[in-house]
């Protein structure tokens, strides 16, 4: 059975917190886990999954295996890559087939959350299962990291000079081109344009993160930057803490995570369940639950329906888990009136109205006349401020009119019966 330990890093650096075994393949695959004794005998041990892999005794030698259906735990699969990551893997592994052991540990530092990965105690180790040769000069800057992408797409083989760029891109999340980068001493995420883009992709998610600031949602620092022609959106880096010149790692868990659903239930999952886990593993669920209310309704407001438990996150503050900064908030225009989101907004499913967002407030810890207070000053800011600022930063009169249609429900009536 493939096996790997499984390294957390805490304030002294990586510590084995225990060893995951990979059992069978395809539809068979499942895995199991055990954590290490003196890990269980640490103060400052964590949970590396709260609903899966929770902590107990260290004289209690128990296994956890995954659930049925589940290749790996929630909470390790956090640390794997997703579409573009693994399309980057791919690409290296020349037609190899990968497992999904061989995407985990394969992924580089740069993964989100604090875990790693190696195959004895000495230490974590990035293991790939394909030949990997030495690659000398500069890192690569944004500029190259954009060529590389432009190359992934079009060349049969990617150019010596531009390799690097696998192991800087495929160590995060996410559909679309993306690498780390460094910038002022912090660390950053760099995403990329594609060809096939039917808008300005990246800058409308660096406005769209701007405007959420101005809603009050906790956003993290972002920037636009001009590279070779095209735009590049940076977004700083919330699960990294500078301390001197290097970064102290946060573990990080996804929403799928915290609610310990299967990918495959995401949509039937729901905002008041994300809330419920807070009060159950949060350090703060009183805050963060009405921030995760405030979220829901700006993903309303600019129809974001791209907000699946991926794109909800959770960090570790020493007592319990809290809601992360948003991310991946970017508007979809479409033509059909009727809007959902990804998870359940209301006693609606997951229609994407306000309307239903108000018909459940009190899982949120609001009263009726707070969260309409709190809906409608969110709805006046997006409706009479979202033009001039796409506007103000570069979009012309036909990319606003294209992006109209994500804005319909800042002209829904909010009033003041229950529904």
């Amino acid at each position: 059975m493939p096996t790997t330990y499984v390294y957390i890093y805490l304030e002294e650096g990586p510590v084995p917190a225990g060893l995951l075994e990979t059992i069978g393949t395809g539809r068979e695959a499942t895995a199991r886990f055990r954590y290490g004794r003196r890990y269980l005998q640490r103060k400052d041990r964590l949970a590396i999954d709260p609903v899966q892999l929770p902590l107990h005794e260290a004289d209690d030698d128990r296994d956890h295996r995954a659930p049925e259906g589940f290749v790996l735990f929630n909470g390790i699969r956090d640390a794997a890559p997703d579409g573009w990551g693994r399309h980057l893997m791919d690409r290296a592994a020349g037609g190899l087939a990968l497992s999904e052991l061989d995407y985990l540990i394969a992924t580089g530092d740069a993964r989100v959350g604090a875990l790693a990965f190696g195959p004895d105690l000495s230490g974590p180790q990035r293991i790939v299962p394909w030949r990997e040769e030495e690659l000398d000069g500069e890192d690569l800057d944004l500029a190259g990291m954009l060529e590389a992408v432009r190359e992934l797409d079009t060349a049969d083989d990617l150019p010596r000079k531009h390799r690097r760029f696998l192991s800087r891109g495929s160590s995060l999340g996410g559909a679309r081109p993306k690498a780390t980068t460094k910038y002022n001493g912090k660390q950053w995420i760099a995403k990329f344009a594609r060809p096939d883009d039917r808008f300005p992709v990246c800058r409308v998610e660096y406005v769209t993160m701007k405007l959420a600031g101005q809603v009050g949602i906790n956003v993290p620092p972002v920037r636009i930057e001009k590279i070779l022609g095209q735009d590049v959106y940076l977004i700083e880096r919330f699960d990294r803490v500078p301390v001197g010149d290097n970064n102290r790692r946060l573990p990080f868990i996804s929403g799928l995570t915290i609610i310990g659903a299967h990918e495959s239930e995401s949509s039937q999952q729901s905002y008041r369940r994300l809330a419920e886990q807070l009060r159950l593993f949060g350090s703060d669920p009183v805050n963060d639950a009405r921030e995760l209310w405030r979220r829901m309704v700006f993903n309303i407001l600019c129809n974001n329906n791209d907000d699946h438990l991926r794109n909800h996150g959770f960090l570790w503050d020493g007592k319990g888990w809290r809601l992360s900064p948003g991310y991946d908030i970017l508007p979809f225009p479409q033509v059909a009136l009727d809007r959902d989101l990804a998870i359940s907004v209301g006693q609606n499913g997951r229609r994407a109205t306000l309307h239903n967002a108000l018909s459940d407030v009190a899982s949120f810890g609001l009263s009726r006349d707070e969260a309409i207070r709190i809906a409608r000053a969110m709805q006046k800011t997006v409706k009479t401020g979202w033009e001039d600022f796409f506007r103000s930063n570069g979009f012309t009169v036909a990319e606003i009119e294209r992006l109209r249609s994500s804005f319909i429900a800042c002209d829904e009536s909010i009033d003041n019966k229950p529904h």
